[in-house]
């Protein structure tokens, strides 16, 4: 595989990790203790400055697929819409928040990103892939 296949099959993976995370930020704006929680925002911040950083790579492909303009055109759409609150609660510090110790839905979004992320890492890092 050449290297820029390689980069190109790499930033679209990342891209897919993103608009799952950007789904589920999607949904939990909508659930009551976690639009407000301030891990739904610092989620969304962080995810969103790593879409930055892989859309300007992938915008850098004239030929980008036509699934992954639409993947593209839909996290746009979703970031469009996502609500940010004024005044974001760490709710499980507040006492709102009853899920277990380590849990919670915005960050395992965001967990699963990373977990991606690393995995893809080591593949590049692997000598089979050399």
């Amino acid at each position: 595989m050449l290297k820029t296949e390689t980069i190109q099959n790499r930033e679209i993976t990342l891209l897919r990790g993103m608009s799952y995370v950007f789904s589920i930020l999607s949904y939990l704006q909508d659930e009551p203790l976690c639009k407000e929680c301030k891990a739904f925002v610092d989620v969304l911040d962080s995810t969103r400055e790593k879409f930055v950083e892989t859309e300007k790579a992938v915008n850098k492909n004239r030929d980008i697929p036509q699934g992954i303009r639409k993947l593209l055109t839909n996290i746009y759409v979703v970031l469009a819409d996502l609500r940010i609150p004024e005044n974001p609660v760490r709710q499980k510090i507040s006492g709102n928040c009853h899920l277990p110790s380590g849990m919670c839905l915005a960050k395992s979004a965001e967990g699963f990103y990373e977990k991606l992320e690393k995995s893809i890492h080591e593949m590049e890092e692997s000598p089979s892939n050399g």
